[in-house]
């Protein structure tokens, strides 16, 4: 705690730095830019064995990149909405922002936030990119079925349990409205088959990095669960010891209710959803794919359902209840208490020989 500490406000092109001594007085205050030139005035004011803060914006993870590279090693970045409660105040710009969080870090009350190192990063954005193509062709789904029941067309499709079959498509395919419509609904396919197509890649390289990975290959024990699911929740939670408790996963995951306490009234509220909200996502289907397979899961939120009386509770407490089996499972090394081990075996052997496996696969 003897050492200068430096808070930093970061900006787009520009930031502000301010640099408190050990005794608690502002030795420094400066903007610098980034770029190489603003880094290298920022190097010559701030010395190497100074505690760098700041908080986790857009910028955060090219400039603590840049600061260790040129020698920084002790760097702790703010988590925002934290840091935005502690130091909020009607008088606020970056110099004062910059000396909030200085001080706050000076006498060790600076709400801590978690940069993913470099590989993390890139399995990360692959497994939000397939995320994110999900949802655009669930998106694309929907707006085909709505064109077709607008043009009753729909109800004479064949009729298969999945709404876009081969067989449908087939039909869909040998539609002739003789028309503009037409057109419509040839690029509407078009545009489903290629956010499919693009698919693949992306769950090829999942593919490849859940091989690697314990983790991914205990959480698929779960019926319901495949290589893509166990790896977008794997990826969140990472090396599980780092939580002490599930109490501590289940914060990070923002499933736990608010609580405002006063005195001996205890007041508790909706889910913080503090948490990434694609860790949540990824939880609430695996909420869905389990009971769908699992006796024991379907009872428990039929009964939590019918003692809330709400099935969106209900469904959160579930959430719940899986989220502290998975944290068992990756803390004991456990597999899923009710395991199909035949199952797990042949997805454990796709996972092992096929380049592309479908996600929906379970």
């Amino acid at each position: 705690m003897n050492n200068v500490v430096a808070g930093v406000d970061l900006g787009d092109s520009e930031s502000m730095a301010t640099v408190i001594s050990p005794y608690g007085d502002v030795a420094d205050c400066f903007s610098f830019t980034m770029n190489d030139e603003g880094y290298s005035v920022f190097s010559s004011r701030v010395p190497k064995d100074a505690r760098i803060a700041f908080e986790a914006l857009g910028m955060a993870y090219p400039f603590s990149r840049r600061l260790r590279e040129l020698g920084y090693a002790d760097i702790t970045v703010a988590h925002s909405k934290e840091l935005a409660w502690i130091v909020k105040s009607k008088k606020k710009n970056d110099k004062i922002d910059s000396l909030k969080i200085a001080k706050l870090h000076t006498v060790g009350m600076l709400p801590e936030s978690h940069l993913l190192d470099r590989e993390e990063q890139i399995v990360r954005d692959l497994l939000i990119q397939r995320v994110t193509l999900g949802v655009e062709i669930g998106r694309m789904k929907s707006r085909i079925i709505s064109y077709l029941k607008r043009e009753d067309i729909y109800q004479s499709l064949p009729k298969t349990y999945d709404n876009l079959s081969a067989t449908r498509r087939l039909a869909i395919s040998s539609l002739k409205f003789n028309d503009q419509r037409d057109l419509v609904l040839k690029i509407m396919m078009e545009r489903l088959e290629f956010l499919e197509r693009q698919c693949n890649p992306l769950e090829s390289e999942i593919c490849k990095i859940a091989r690697d990975s314990d983790d991914v290959k205990l959480l698929m024990s779960i019926p319901g669960v495949d290589f893509y699911l166990a790896s977008l929740i794997s990826s969140y939670i990472r090396d599980v010891n780092r939580f002490p408790t599930f109490d501590h996963l289940a914060s990070f995951l923002g499933i736990i209710p608010e609580s405002r306490d006063s005195a001996n009234v205890k007041r508790r509220g909706r889910m913080t959803k503090d948490g990434p909200p694609i860790a949540r996502w990824a939880l609430g289907v695996m909420v869905d794919t389990v009971m769908q397979r699992n006796k024991h899961i379907k009872d428990y939120y039929v009964t939590q359902k019918e003692r809330t009386k709400n099935g969106k509770y209900a469904h959160v407490l579930t959430m719940k209840k899986l989220a502290r089996m998975v944290y068992h499972m990756l803390k004991t090394r456990q597999h899923w208490k009710w395991e199909d081990e035949s199952l797990t075996k042949r997805k454990l052997s796709r996972l092992e020989h096929e380049e592309v496996i479908s996600s929906s696969s379970s």
